[in-house]
């Protein structure tokens, strides 16, 4: 049985499993580049064309799209940390050249 909804759905889900690598390798470029691929995936299912058989794959999918949700929140984590720390070394730095400079 040909069911293009159920082939588009197993396709975005191999190419969102390919994404969660590469957000574990903190490639976030490869994992924008597989997002396109996977959304004229996604964008050949139609909503009416998807039923009851396709609840396991739409399952998946949300699964997966968590964790790429989760591994983006972490990496959003750690770049506010560190754009903190290089602010607060700046504020450092220029109050050490000003006080360098008053004496």
């Amino acid at each position: 049985m040909n069911d293009p909804a159920h082939e588009g759905l197993e396709r975005a889900l191999e190419i969102t499993a390919q994404m969660i690598e590469a957000a574990r390798d903190e490639n976030w470029s490869h994992v924008l580049e597989l997002d396109a691929r996977r959304q004229a995936y996604l964008q050949q299912v139609q909503a009416g064309a998807v039923g009851p058989r396709h609840r396991q794959a739409l399952l998946a999918l949300q699964v997966h799209n968590q964790t790429l949700l989760e591994r983006a929140g972490l990496a959003h984590h750690a770049v506010e940390q560190q754009l903190g720390q290089h602010q607060y070394n700046h504020r450092a730095l220029r109050t050490y050249i000003v006080s360098s400079s008053s004496r």
